[in-house]
């Protein structure tokens, strides 16, 4: 395959598409990439490779996410060729504690249209070596606008909504730390909910009403399960700057949120 022609399934995919093509195009085994890769000090089976390329498995652990920056290298690909064509990880149960959310603060501005306009800052801390991304989970009806301090990558959808990666710009160590922000636009309607995917120590959402109309009132809601809707979980108090805001702190994993009534 010539080098055009890997350029285009590098941008298309999927993953084991690419890596194929990558493999083909550079005349390598997968014995000689398996050698290669225990050169770099990257443990990863032989079956692994050979799962990877044929779309039978996929890499989803730290580990193997460094080992696939590794294979990048190894066969001349550009940062994030691969990398940025693996989805989010599919749920499993419990999800492992790879990164440690220390912050999740939004503000979501609802404009005179009452299409939400979302700012998010994530600040996050690395448990294990290598991670290099962290997967939010969105509302339905949301189209991302922008990254800062990462790059999105591919997204995916587990039944209960969107989900987006955000690629870090280097694998983090152990204690290392990551501030993301994105913004994206959310459909109109009368309520903003956040699903959590992971404990946040402390989780702000504020919502500011902008076009001279406020609601007459706003409450806090909550929903342990993504697959309910939540409910009512408290009274939000709409301050003179024409903002309600929910500050939880040791927050769990579920949906939580503001809704608001217009008279």
């Amino acid at each position: 395959m010539v080098d055009n022609e890997l350029a285009e399934v590098l941008r298309s995919g999927p993953f084991e598409r690419a890596l194929r093509a990558a493999i083909r195009a550079r005349g390598l085994s997968l014995d000689r990439l398996h050698s290669r890769l225990r050169e770099r000090g990257v443990h990863v089976s032989l079956s692994s490779l050979s799962y990877w390329q044929r779309g039978r498995s996929r890499p989803e652990r730290a580990a193997s996410l460094a080992a696939v920056r590794e294979l990048e290298g190894i066969l001349s690909l550009p940062e994030y060729a691969l990398i940025g064509l693996l989805g989010p990880p599919r749920p499993r149960g419990r999800r492992p504690e790879t990164l440690t959310v220390l912050s999740h603060h939004e503000q979501v501005v609802v404009g005179a249209g009452r299409r939400h306009r979302v700012s998010a800052r994530v600040v996050l801390r690395a448990a294990v070596p290598g991670v290099d991304r962290y997967v939010v989970a969105h509302p339905p009806g949301t189209r991302l606008l922008r990254t800062e301090g990462c790059r999105p990558g591919r997204g995916d959808d587990d039944g209960t909504g969107p989900l987006t990666e955000l690629i870090f710009p280097h694998p983090l160590a152990p204690g290392e730390t990551q501030v993301v922000e994105y913004v994206i636009a959310v459909a109109a309607g009368d309520r903003y909910d956040r699903r959590l995917l992971d404990p946040v120590e402390q989780h702000l959402v504020q919502v500011r009403f902008t076009g001279g109309r406020l609601p007459v009132r706003c409450f806090h809601t909550w929903s342990p399960d993504a697959s309910a809707p939540p409910g009512d979980a408290g009274e939000l108090r709409v301050d003179a700057f024409g903002a309600a805001h929910l500050v939880d702190t040791g927050a769990r994993p579920g949906v939580r949120g503001i809704r608001w009534e217009w008279d």
